[in-house]
Protein backbone atom coordinates (compact mmCIF):
# COMPACT_ATOMS: atom_id res chain seq x y z
CA UNK A 1 0.00 0.00 0.00
CA UNK A 2 2.86 2.39 0.77
CA UNK A 3 4.32 2.00 -2.76
CA UNK A 4 1.02 2.62 -4.56
CA UNK A 5 0.23 6.31 -4.97
CA UNK A 6 -3.51 5.60 -4.79
CA UNK A 7 -3.10 4.23 -1.27
CA UNK A 8 0.05 5.69 0.25
CA UNK A 9 -1.74 8.70 1.71
CA UNK A 10 -4.57 6.53 3.03
CA UNK A 11 -2.51 3.81 4.71
CA UNK A 12 -3.39 4.86 8.25
CA UNK A 13 -7.08 5.12 7.36
CA UNK A 14 -7.09 1.64 5.77
CA UNK A 15 -5.24 0.09 8.70
CA UNK A 16 -7.72 1.67 11.12
CA UNK A 17 -10.59 0.22 9.10
CA UNK A 18 -8.99 -3.24 9.12
CA UNK A 19 -8.43 -3.04 12.89
CA UNK A 20 -12.07 -2.03 13.46
CA UNK A 21 -13.32 -4.89 11.29
CA UNK A 22 -11.16 -7.38 13.20
CA UNK A 23 -12.51 -5.97 16.48
CA UNK A 24 -16.11 -6.35 15.27
CA UNK A 25 -15.49 -9.95 14.22
CA UNK A 26 -13.96 -10.84 17.59
CA UNK A 27 -16.85 -9.18 19.42
CA UNK A 28 -19.32 -11.16 17.32
CA UNK A 29 -17.47 -14.39 18.10
CA UNK A 30 -17.53 -13.64 21.81
CA UNK A 31 -21.24 -12.80 21.73
CA UNK A 32 -22.04 -16.06 19.93
CA UNK A 33 -19.94 -18.04 22.39
CA UNK A 34 -21.71 -16.46 25.37
CA UNK A 35 -25.11 -17.31 23.85
CA UNK A 36 -24.10 -20.98 23.64
CA UNK A 37 -22.76 -20.92 27.20
CA UNK A 38 -26.05 -19.43 28.43
CA UNK A 39 -27.90 -22.27 26.68
CA UNK A 40 -25.91 -24.85 28.64
CA UNK A 41 -23.12 -25.83 26.26
CA UNK A 42 -19.90 -26.67 28.17
CA UNK A 43 -17.06 -24.23 27.57
CA UNK A 44 -14.68 -26.96 26.38
CA UNK A 45 -17.15 -27.91 23.63
CA UNK A 46 -17.00 -24.47 21.97
CA UNK A 47 -14.19 -23.33 19.69
CA UNK A 48 -13.89 -20.08 17.76
CA UNK A 49 -11.70 -19.49 14.75
CA UNK A 50 -11.29 -16.73 12.18
CA UNK A 51 -10.53 -18.42 8.86
CA UNK A 52 -8.37 -16.66 6.27
CA UNK A 53 -9.99 -17.05 2.84
CA UNK A 54 -8.09 -19.34 0.47
CA UNK A 55 -10.10 -20.40 -2.60
CA UNK A 56 -13.33 -18.52 -1.90
CA UNK A 57 -15.89 -18.33 0.91
CA UNK A 58 -18.21 -21.06 -0.41
CA UNK A 59 -15.41 -23.44 -1.40
CA UNK A 60 -13.61 -22.96 1.90
CA UNK A 61 -16.80 -23.71 3.85
CA UNK A 62 -17.46 -26.85 1.78
CA UNK A 63 -13.93 -28.12 2.47
CA UNK A 64 -14.20 -27.33 6.17
CA UNK A 65 -17.57 -29.09 6.41
CA UNK A 66 -15.90 -32.37 5.42
CA UNK A 67 -13.65 -32.41 8.48
CA UNK A 68 -15.91 -34.28 10.90
CA UNK A 69 -18.79 -31.90 11.65
CA UNK A 70 -22.38 -33.02 12.25
CA UNK A 71 -24.08 -29.96 10.74
CA UNK A 72 -23.44 -26.58 9.13
CA UNK A 73 -25.48 -23.73 10.65
CA UNK A 74 -25.65 -20.28 9.10
CA UNK A 75 -27.83 -17.20 8.77
CA UNK A 76 -29.95 -16.63 5.69
CA UNK A 77 -28.55 -13.15 4.99
CA UNK A 78 -25.08 -11.62 5.10
CA UNK A 79 -23.95 -8.22 6.31
CA UNK A 80 -24.80 -6.53 3.01
CA UNK A 81 -28.49 -6.56 2.08
CA UNK A 82 -27.69 -4.94 -1.29
CA UNK A 83 -25.15 -7.63 -2.15
CA UNK A 84 -27.56 -10.39 -1.10
CA UNK A 85 -30.19 -8.88 -3.39
CA UNK A 86 -28.05 -8.74 -6.53
CA UNK A 87 -25.87 -11.80 -5.95
CA UNK A 88 -26.95 -15.26 -4.83
CA UNK A 89 -26.55 -15.34 -1.06
CA UNK A 90 -24.10 -17.80 0.43
CA UNK A 91 -26.71 -20.36 1.60
CA UNK A 92 -28.12 -20.56 -1.94
CA UNK A 93 -24.64 -21.14 -3.35
CA UNK A 94 -24.05 -23.92 -0.82
CA UNK A 95 -27.25 -25.78 -1.73
CA UNK A 96 -26.25 -29.07 -3.31
CA UNK A 97 -22.60 -28.64 -2.33
CA UNK A 98 -22.96 -29.61 1.33
CA UNK A 99 -23.65 -33.30 0.84
CA UNK A 100 -22.71 -35.32 3.92
CA UNK A 101 -24.20 -33.21 6.72
CA UNK A 102 -27.34 -31.08 7.12
CA UNK A 103 -27.25 -27.46 5.99
CA UNK A 104 -29.30 -25.56 8.60
CA UNK A 105 -30.25 -22.04 7.58
CA UNK A 106 -31.85 -19.65 10.05
CA UNK A 107 -34.02 -16.73 8.97
CA UNK A 108 -35.77 -15.15 11.91
CA UNK A 109 -36.13 -16.75 15.31
CA UNK A 110 -39.03 -19.22 14.84
CA UNK A 111 -42.18 -18.51 16.82
CA UNK A 112 -42.86 -22.23 17.32
CA UNK A 113 -40.74 -25.24 18.23
CA UNK A 114 -42.78 -27.62 16.09
CA UNK A 115 -41.11 -29.16 13.04
CA UNK A 116 -42.60 -29.95 9.62
CA UNK A 117 -40.81 -32.59 7.58
CA UNK A 118 -41.52 -32.38 3.83
CA UNK A 119 -41.84 -36.13 3.35
CA UNK A 120 -41.48 -37.49 -0.18
CA UNK A 121 -40.68 -41.15 0.40
CA UNK A 122 -37.02 -40.87 -0.63
CA UNK A 123 -33.79 -41.87 1.08
CA UNK A 124 -32.80 -38.20 1.24
CA UNK A 125 -35.67 -37.31 3.57
CA UNK A 126 -35.08 -40.43 5.67
CA UNK A 127 -31.47 -39.31 6.08
CA UNK A 128 -32.75 -35.86 7.06
CA UNK A 129 -35.00 -37.36 9.74
CA UNK A 130 -32.13 -39.42 11.12
CA UNK A 131 -29.83 -36.40 11.44
CA UNK A 132 -32.66 -34.33 12.93
CA UNK A 133 -33.51 -36.92 15.57
CA UNK A 134 -29.92 -37.02 16.79
CA UNK A 135 -29.48 -33.27 17.29
CA UNK A 136 -32.62 -31.61 18.65
CA UNK A 137 -34.17 -31.29 22.09
CA UNK A 138 -37.29 -33.45 22.13
CA UNK A 139 -39.10 -31.57 24.88
CA UNK A 140 -42.28 -29.64 23.98
CA UNK A 141 -41.82 -30.38 20.30
CA UNK A 142 -44.16 -31.97 17.75
CA UNK A 143 -43.23 -33.30 14.32
CA UNK A 144 -45.37 -33.62 11.23
CA UNK A 145 -44.30 -35.72 8.25
CA UNK A 146 -46.26 -34.02 5.48
CA UNK A 147 -46.65 -35.43 1.97
CA UNK A 148 -48.26 -33.27 -0.70
CA UNK A 149 -49.68 -34.76 -3.91
CA UNK A 150 -52.13 -33.86 -6.64
CA UNK A 151 -55.28 -35.94 -6.93
CA UNK A 152 -54.27 -37.14 -10.39
CA UNK A 153 -51.06 -38.66 -9.02
CA UNK A 154 -50.23 -41.44 -6.64
CA UNK A 155 -47.02 -42.09 -4.76
CA UNK A 156 -44.56 -43.28 -7.38
CA UNK A 157 -43.73 -46.36 -5.33
CA UNK A 158 -46.31 -46.93 -2.59
CA UNK A 159 -44.48 -49.84 -0.96
CA UNK A 160 -41.09 -48.12 -0.97
CA UNK A 161 -42.56 -44.87 0.40
CA UNK A 162 -44.33 -46.77 3.16
CA UNK A 163 -41.05 -48.43 4.14
CA UNK A 164 -39.28 -45.06 4.21
CA UNK A 165 -42.02 -43.62 6.40
CA UNK A 166 -41.80 -46.53 8.86
CA UNK A 167 -38.03 -46.12 8.97
CA UNK A 168 -38.33 -42.37 9.57
CA UNK A 169 -40.76 -42.88 12.44
CA UNK A 170 -38.47 -45.57 13.89
CA UNK A 171 -35.57 -43.09 13.95
CA UNK A 172 -37.70 -40.54 15.79
CA UNK A 173 -39.01 -43.03 18.35
CA UNK A 174 -35.48 -44.32 18.91
CA UNK A 175 -34.35 -40.75 19.61
CA UNK A 176 -36.91 -40.47 22.42
CA UNK A 177 -39.96 -38.94 20.72
CA UNK A 178 -43.27 -40.40 21.82
CA UNK A 179 -45.92 -41.58 19.36
CA UNK A 180 -48.06 -38.61 20.43
CA UNK A 181 -45.36 -36.21 19.19
CA UNK A 182 -45.12 -37.66 15.68
CA UNK A 183 -47.89 -37.47 13.06
CA UNK A 184 -48.22 -38.06 9.30
CA UNK A 185 -50.46 -36.25 6.83
CA UNK A 186 -51.09 -36.66 3.11
CA UNK A 187 -52.39 -33.43 1.58
CA UNK A 188 -54.21 -34.05 -1.70
CA UNK A 189 -55.49 -31.66 -4.33
CA UNK A 190 -52.65 -29.13 -4.26
CA UNK A 191 -51.17 -28.43 -7.70
CA UNK A 192 -48.24 -26.62 -6.11
CA UNK A 193 -46.52 -28.82 -3.46
CA UNK A 194 -44.20 -25.96 -2.52
CA UNK A 195 -47.09 -23.68 -1.62
CA UNK A 196 -48.77 -26.51 0.24
CA UNK A 197 -45.74 -27.13 2.47
CA UNK A 198 -45.16 -23.41 3.08
CA UNK A 199 -48.81 -22.75 4.02
CA UNK A 200 -48.82 -25.75 6.33
CA UNK A 201 -45.73 -24.42 8.09
CA UNK A 202 -46.96 -20.81 8.28
CA UNK A 203 -50.49 -21.45 9.48
CA UNK A 204 -49.96 -24.75 11.30
CA UNK A 205 -47.51 -23.44 13.88
CA UNK A 206 -44.28 -24.99 12.56
CA UNK A 207 -41.09 -22.98 12.99
CA UNK A 208 -38.75 -25.42 11.25
CA UNK A 209 -39.01 -27.11 7.84
CA UNK A 210 -36.92 -30.16 7.00
CA UNK A 211 -36.36 -31.04 3.34
CA UNK A 212 -34.36 -33.70 1.55
CA UNK A 213 -32.63 -32.79 -1.66
CA UNK A 214 -31.84 -35.44 -4.25
CA UNK A 215 -28.69 -35.03 -6.30
CA UNK A 216 -29.18 -33.71 -9.82
CA UNK A 217 -26.89 -33.28 -12.79
CA UNK A 218 -25.80 -29.75 -13.70
CA UNK A 219 -28.06 -29.83 -16.76
CA UNK A 220 -31.13 -30.84 -14.74
CA UNK A 221 -30.42 -28.20 -12.10
CA UNK A 222 -30.25 -25.61 -14.87
CA UNK A 223 -33.70 -26.40 -16.26
CA UNK A 224 -35.54 -27.73 -13.20
CA UNK A 225 -36.05 -26.01 -9.86
CA UNK A 226 -36.61 -28.70 -7.28
CA UNK A 227 -39.43 -28.37 -4.75
CA UNK A 228 -36.83 -28.31 -1.96
CA UNK A 229 -35.04 -25.33 -3.52
CA UNK A 230 -38.27 -23.38 -3.86
CA UNK A 231 -39.25 -24.12 -0.26
CA UNK A 232 -35.82 -22.96 0.87
CA UNK A 233 -36.01 -19.69 -1.06
CA UNK A 234 -39.48 -18.78 0.20
CA UNK A 235 -39.29 -19.93 3.84
CA UNK A 236 -37.61 -16.71 4.95
CA UNK A 237 -39.07 -16.67 8.46
CA UNK A 238 -38.34 -20.32 9.25
CA UNK A 239 -35.38 -22.46 10.11
CA UNK A 240 -34.73 -24.76 7.14
CA UNK A 241 -32.80 -28.04 7.27
CA UNK A 242 -31.53 -29.21 3.87
CA UNK A 243 -30.09 -32.71 3.68
CA UNK A 244 -28.73 -34.30 0.51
Amino acid sequence: MRKNLDYCFRTSEIRASMAQRKKNINMGMEKAKNLLLDLGFPANAIQTRVHIKKQGIARDIVEESQLGYDALVMGRKGQSAVKDFFVNSLPVRLLGKIRNIPLIVVGKKPAHKNILIAFDGTRAITKAVKSLSSMINIQDCKLLLCYSQHRSRLLSNQKKSSEMFDLSVAYLLEAGFSEDQVSFEIVEGEKNPTLCILNKARYGGYGTIVIGRRGLSTLKRLFLMRVGNRIFRHAENHVVWVVQ
